[in-house]
């Protein structure tokens, strides 16, 4: 049995309620009390099972392990036992406020780091461009080591406004052009969000992924991703 945190599936459908680029894959999140073995599950959705991300070489595990509120003194055992039941992609944010801790649990669970998938996310900005990423360096360097990288690092949520949207992203762009993030995206962003991304960097494709939050507990009509301008 695992802690008690999160699984969560990925597919490149959208969701019905909210619009999103098709060009997207989306990430739904299911909340889970007890994370699920992927042994448990429909024999057409397998631990080894992966999706192609849009303009990437990389492939992300379409079964992940989430681990927010997983506090600091369960977060590594969960992550250890997780990785024993056949896991091979976390997801964790700087909001979760324990980076540190699933990078732990990667150093001592005797997996090679090309092995493992790693998502974060960042929550707020800087001052600047430059101190946005420096926040993100530090995460990467929690996560897998000074000369390490994540596969993939998201803007958390659009709420933050219009300036703190752009330099989060200009600082995820800086980031995978220096090679310590591999993929970068955005969690629950609107149409309006993902169109406003062309005119912060002309040069920018699509976020490689949007992540978007569904809770069978919570009011299916609620649009995450349009609460925000």
């Amino acid at each position: 049995m695992l802690f008690p945190s999160r699984i969560f599936i990925l597919t490149h459908s959208a969701l019905r309620h909210t619009t999103i680029r098709p060009s997207l894959t989306t990430t739904l999140k299911y909340s889970s009390v007890i994370a699920t073995p992927p042994s448990t599950m429909s024999s057409t959705l397998s631990i080894n099972s992966t999706l192609s991300l849009p303009k990437s070489q990389y492939k992300i595990p379409q079964i992940g392990f989430g681990v927010y509120q997983s506090p600091k003194d369960v977060c590594v055992a969960s992550c250890k036992k997780a990785f024993e039941a056949g896991y091979r992609h976390i997801d964790t944010a700087q909001y979760y406020a324990n980076e540190e801790q699933v990078g732990q649990a990667l150093a001592e669970s005797g997996l090679l780091r090309k092995d493992v998938y790693i998502t974060s996310k960042i929550l707020s900005p800087g001052e600047d461009v430059e101190s946005t990423y420096k926040k993100i360096a530090d995460s990467v360097e929690k996560l897998a080591g000074k000369d390490g990288y994540a596969d993939l690092f998201l803007i958390h949520s659009p709420n933050g406004g219009k300036e703190a949207r752009k330099l989060m992203w200009l600082a995820l762009k800086q980031a995978q052009e220096k090679g310590i993030v591999r993929d970068i995206g955005v969690s629950n962003y609107g149409i309006q969000h993902i169109d406003e991304i062309a005119s912060i960097d002309s040069k920018a494709s699509l976020p490689a992924v949007n992540q978007i939050e569904v809770c069978r507990t919570r009011n299916p009509s609620r649009d995450r991703t349009n609460r925000s301008n």
